[in-house]
Parts: C-alpha cells; structure tokens; sequence
C-alpha cells in the first residue's frame, strides 16, 4: 500500500468507498482474527467479568469485524460499536441488530457520556490513524499522526469507566504506541506488557493492554482544594 492511500485511512471517506464497492458484506479481519485473539481474551480479559456479568463494551471502530459477535456468541450482550464509515454500518449493522452502531469518528464522540464502558477494544484502528508514519523513529512521526491519536486516546480515556480496560490491537513497536497514547490528559497504567499474537516478524501484532487511573490535580486545582 502507497503512503499516500495509506494516509487516507484516516478519513471515513476511504472507508466507505472500499466497502461500498465491495459486493460481498462477509467480515473482514485486520492483523489477527478471532482464532488467534481467543487465548490472549481467555486469559487477560474475560476472566475479568465472567459469563453472567454485564460489563459495558464499546468496539472502537470495528469495521467489518467478525469481533463484536464473536463476544456476543459468549454472552457479552451489551455492545456499542463506533465506526465512522456509513457503508460499513450499513453491512454489518444487519448481521446482529441487538449490537447498538454508533456513526461516529473515534477522535471525537461527544454523544457519548463520559465513566460509561467497562472495556473498549481496537483492532486495527489506532493502526489506521498512523499506518504512514514510521513505526520507530519518533522525532519523525508527523504531526496529524500526534494529533489524532492523542485525540483518539483523550476520548477513550474519558469514555472508560474508573478502572476500564483499554485493548489495542496493532503492529507498531511499544516504544511507538505508548508513546502516541499515554498523553497528557490521560493517565494510563500498563494491565501487562504489550504481548505479541503473531511469530515474530517483521510486523508482530501486539496486544497493549491499558487500564483507566484517577487524573491527577494540576497544582493550581489541588492549591483551591486545600
């Protein structure tokens, strides 16, 4: 893939020109599919709300990922998926009419209220919003790259309840993801360390983990608290 496509998968319309050329809506995976995810949610994840809980999911630009039911089949009833691309929605919205789709871009849903998700879960689409940038060399990464997935990590941030789980699934570097993620207006805490899904590789797919902790007072708001 050019840079230059690359670069537009940050822009619903790419999205919705790719799938609305497509005949067949079947699902489609991105770095890893639900086989090679199951043991990674066996392990980290599910064990957290056992079957017969209700934890609130919201799947973060899931595309047309086989994911959201995947959960559903297991008893993880309670999912929003937000997408940006209308044609998307249109193709996968009918598979799972008790799944809820939310048209809204990742960078900025103010439809949502904050403290609400117990766990949002990425596949690919933190990949999205930076693909063109380069994966290791920090000091080069574009601007627009900084900026939309600082503002990508400020709205999840604020949707997750206290204590929310925050799972992104890519193929950049830690150094390069947590970088781009743990932003100021933000406080990240590591569930594990990021954990490779794939062999190794030139492009490992990982899974960062990251759970939602207490903002802590600026200096000035703690000095009027006191």
């Amino acid at each position: 893939m050019a840079d230059s496509e690359a670069a537009e998968m940050r822009n619903a319309d790419y999205w919705d020109g790719r799938y609305s050329n497509e005949d067949d809506p079947a699902t489609k995976e991105w770095h890893v599919g639900p086989d090679k995810l199951e043991g990674y949610l066996e392990e980290n994840i599910y064990p957290r709300w056992p079957q017969g809980t209700t934890p609130k999911i919201v799947q973060l630009g899931s595309g047309a990922s086989s994911v959201p039911f995947e959960m559903y089949s297991r008893g993880y009833t309670d999912q929003t998926c937000v997408e940006f691309s209308a044609a998307v929605i249109a193709q996968m919205a009918p598979k799972n009419p008790a799944i809820r789709w939310l048209p809204h871009d990742v960078r900025n849903m103010p439809e949502i209220e904050s403290n609400s998700f117990d766990f949002a879960f990425d596949k690919a689409t933190f990949y999205a919003l930076c693909a063109w940038g380069p994966t290791h060399l920090l000091k080069s990464i574009p601007p627009v790259i900084v900026e939309d997935t600082a503002a990508y990590s400020r709205e999840v941030f604020r949707i997750l309840k206290p204590g929310g789980v925050f799972v992104c699934i890519n193929i950049f570097e830690p150094r390069y993801v947590n970088h781009l993620l743990k932003v100021e207006g933000t406080n990240w805490t590591d569930l594990h360390t990021p954990m490779a899904l794939t062999p190794a590789g030139w492009a490992v797919t990982r899974a960062y983990g990251l759970v939602k902790g207490p903002i802590e007072p600026t200096d000035s708001e703690a000095a009027a608290a006191a």
